[in-house]
């Protein structure tokens, strides 16, 4: 829809230009996140999402997408998670749940056998703020599996007080960025060897709103802005898919981010805003998971690599993504802190 494409564009000229213009940056951002919802609630509106989900599911059965494949969705117990791992196993993806709180997990399990009919869904545990419960969660994997087509890196907190990760990173960049990148790399080789394959990131409108990777948010407690450490982990994560883009050209894997929108989850625990308010306000995770889908299932972005998608259509990610000094110099900021809290050489290849 035309309509969309200018208003994601537009959302991002108008941050653009107040991304690294210090505290003129607020302005920016309130400015574009008011647009930006403003055409969301209008987009909800006008979009049936369960009609869409149907008809992805449709050509995807058609096409034999899922036939044959293995999926891991993070954080599929609940939210946008939850609808993504529902949608892969009613189009035929063997999908695995790879979820922090196994009870959760559990009853995530039986009611998305109950809902499909299908018993094409497998609990993992996995817990992205711990080193090792990625390393176990790797290796059990292995164990059962020898091959994986999709990866989608949805797991994460957000705005949180201050804490940390079992090995004491910053707590939001350590889960949902840091913990994937582990995650992400330790599984590169299964991705490469059953490609074509995909990654799919979950960022948010959040990665618009810092001028760049701020490290003393991650590094210097004193600096810690719960909000804007939340920012700095989700653009990590559309500056990571970039990176895995342009690093992993010619294998036969895509790594894509995506922005879900304003969706009515639990991860907005930490803020306040009760069920009741988001019910009212946000989309649901049906809609939520649609962005997500389109990218995995849609024909038309197949070969689609290295991009930010928003309302199912790709459009501008921060200008930091598109810098190779900035994406490389993350990179090594992440390996010098994984380095840093824990033996590397135990958690995967990091290309």
């Amino acid at each position: 829809m035309l309509l969309t494409t200018f208003f994601n564009a537009l959302v991002y000229w108008i941050c653009r230009p107040f991304m690294r213009a210090g505290p003129f940056q607020v302005f920016g951002n309130l400015t574009a996140s008011y647009i930006d919802f403003c055409y969301a609630t209008f987009y909800k509106l006008i979009t049936n999402s369960q009609k869409e989900t149907e008809k992805l599911i449709a050509s995807a059965v058609k096409n034999g997408t899922g036939k044959g494949k293995i999926a891991i969705v993070t954080g599929a117990n609940s939210g946008i998670g939850y609808d993504t791992a529902k949608v892969l196993g009613q189009v035929g993806y063997h999908t695995i749940l790879a979820c922090r709180n196994l009870e959760l997990g559990e009853q995530a399990l039986t009611q998305l056998t109950e809902e499909t009919g299908r018993e094409n869904f497998e609990l993992m545990s996995l817990n992205l703020a711990s080193f090792e419960s990625i390393n176990k969660f790797v290796e059990e994997f292995k164990e059962r599996h020898g091959s994986l087509h999709l990866l989608v890196n949805n797991g994460g907190v957000c705005m949180c007080p201050y804490s940390t990760t079992a090995e004491g990173l910053e707590l939001q960049f350590g889960t949902n960025y840091v913990g994937h990148f582990v995650l992400t790399n330790a599984l590169l080789d299964v991705l490469r060897r059953s490609g074509p394959s995909k990654i799919v990131n979950l960022s948010s409108l959040a990665s618009y709103m810092n001028a760049g990777i701020d490290r003393e948010l991650v590094t210097d407690k004193s600096k810690y802005n719960q909000s804007r450490a939340y920012y700095n982990s989700k653009l990590a994560l559309v500056l990571f898919a970039a990176t895995l883009a342009r690093k992993l050209e010619g294998t036969g894997i895509t790594a894509n981010s995506i922005n879900p929108g304003y969706v009515a989850t639990n991860i907005f625990q930490h803020i306040g805003l009760s069920a009741k308010i988001q019910n009212m306000l946000f989309a649901n995770t049906v809609m939520g998971s649609l962005t997500t889908l389109a990218v995995v299932l849609d024909q038309q972005y197949a070969n689609t690599t290295g991009q930010y998608f928003v309302r199912c259509q790709p459009t501008y990610a921060h200008p930091s993504a598109n810098s190779i000094k900035e994406q490389d110099e993350l990179w090594g900021f992440t390996e010098e802190l994984i380095a840093k809290h824990s033996d590397r050489r135990s958690y995967g290849t990091f290309l």
